[in-house]
């Protein structure tokens, strides 16, 4: 069973907002404007997560495009359509993230990907979005920490 479901925005620590660029690459805006809604859903690798982790486990699709999930390649994210690969399997672990609440800073989420565990979404200096293996530094967990906000009513989302 899955506690997740529902339409999302993400912003970094700092207050920009994560949003895709016309080449589909996941990244923050220059500010709080720009952030793209999506829908957050049950992991699309389910099947290979373990049973004490399945709760958290989701993928974030774009709300304006079925099936165009948040999905890394040579750790840069990009949303992609899961109808247009050719190895099913990767694209499910790679779009497949485990939810973190209050791992790094108390209110914040962090989300770690499946297929490379130990590797969070962060952001990097240029605002690009991808996933890096933990390092136990102040700089890290600001980059790799998140707030989500539920798109309908614009409130902070508290999902544990």
């Amino acid at each position: 069973m899955n506690y997740f479901a529902g339409l999302i925005q993400l912003y970094s620590k700092t207050g920009r907002a994560v949003t895709v660029s016309p080449s589909d690459e996941v990244a923050l805006s220059a500010g709080v404007r720009g952030a793209i809604t999506f829908m957050l859903v049950g992991c699309s690798t389910m099947s290979t997560v373990s049973q004490n982790m399945r709760p958290s486990c989701v993928s974030l699709m774009d709300a304006n495009r079925t099936d165009w999930y948040i999905r890394h390649s040579s750790y840069y994210l990009q949303v992609e359509s899961e109808n247009l690969t050719d190895n099913l399997p990767l694209f499910q672990g790679d779009s497949s993230y485990i939810l973190h609440a209050d791992t790094f800073y108390t209110g914040y989420y962090a989300l770690e990907s499946v297929s490379l565990p130990d590797h969070y979404i962060k952001s990097e200096v240029n605002g690009s979005l991808v996933v890096r293996q933990r390092s136990y530094t102040a700089d890290y967990y600001d980059s790799a920490s998140f707030r989500m906000y539920d798109y309908i009513t614009a409130s902070e989302c508290v999902y544990f």
